[in-house]
């Protein structure tokens, strides 16, 4: 399986494994070594991690998987992110969580990803959101110190739109190698906000989480929009020969110009692999469009003239 440059000194298998769920997995320490290295064996090396998955919990389990055996970690990527900070312990009546992304918090976060994870570095890191708060002077201070000491081979965004990656660029000289966004049939805010063809002058592949729309096609309940939707997919399935639905999802993501590496959302192998068998399908652009017109929000649709 060929991986993806991803800046000049990483390389990332073409399909991320997922752990945001990872605690629901149902693995122990051994049972995670047996996967991870069953996800190597099929080239997939890349993982995805946050420290707010699981609380925290998802890098501790993972880093008890490295521990117990630490041949693992020269054949991974790792990825992980900071910078969600959950606010409920201060003010219960707020769900929501915010964003910090100052000198202090980014550290502190780095360091507890290091820590849990039981490593020295990471290989890609990733800050999780954009703050209407950052200060950009202080976030290049902040990559340049982690960078230095070594803590991360390369540095990333999620959820970032193209003009929050230019104000970082005005502040510093290390490279943003990737944006983890949201991207799926049902969620194309990157075709009208600019982020595709920003990722394109960057020549910056771009990470997609949730690229089956969360699992929002395979649901029972149906609202007459995914209905439709879900019929075009199913004929397309059916022209490509596609075994499931999700291939389709993922085969719509790959035939952008721009390069996708979709990070799963699954604990189950079997459908890991649907990501990875989607890879040898190539859809026409008729075919393409056939998904875009049938799924299309409306402000991607104005945006290219109603199509």
């Amino acid at each position: 399986m060929e991986k993806v440059n991803v800046g000049k000194d990483l390389k990332l298998a073409p399909v991320a494994v997922g752990t945001m769920g990872l605690m629901d997995w149902g693995l122990d320490v051994n049972g995670l070594v047996k996967r991870i290295h069953e996800y190597i064996e099929l080239g997939l090396t890349t993982f995805d991690l946050a420290d707010i998955y699981g609380d925290g919990e998802c890098e501790t389990l993972f880093g008890k998987a490295l521990r117990a055996d630490p041949s693992i970690r020269d054949q991974i990527e790792i990825v992980t992110k900071g910078c969600i900070v959950f606010d409920k312990k201060r003010r219960p009546y707020f769900g929501a969580e915010s964003w910090n992304l100052t000198k202090e918090h980014l550290l502190s976060a780095c360091d507890a990803s290091l820590a849990r994870l039981g490593v020295d570095y990471v290989d890609l890191y990733l800050l999780h959101r954009p703050c209407p708060l950052m200060d950009p002077e202080e976030v290049a201070e902040t990559l340049e110190e982690i960078k230095t000491a070594g803590k991360t081979r390369n540095f990333g965004v999620s959820n970032f739109r193209p003009e929050q990656l230019k104000l970082l660029d005005a502040y510093t000289d290390i490279p943003m190698v990737t944006n983890q966004i949201q991207m799926s049939v049902r969620c194309m805010d990157f075709l009208a906000d600019g982020t595709q063809e920003d990722a394109l002058v960057r020549r910056m592949p771009l990470m997609a989480y949730s690229p089956c729309a969360g699992g929002a096609y395979f649901r029972k309940d149906l609202s007459q929009e995914d209905y439709e939707t879900v019929g075009v997919l199913k004929e397309i399935q059916e022209e490509i020969g596609a075994e499931t639905l999700d291939e389709v999802l993922y085969a719509w993501l790959y035939r952008l110009p721009v390069k996708v590496i979709p990070v799963t959302g699954t604990g189950k192998k079997e459908r890991v692999l649907r990501a990875v068998k989607a890879l040898e399908y190539r859809l026409t652009r008729e075919q393409w469009y056939d998904i875009l017109r049938a799924a299309a929000p409306a402000h991607v649709s104005r945006k290219y003239h109603d199509i």
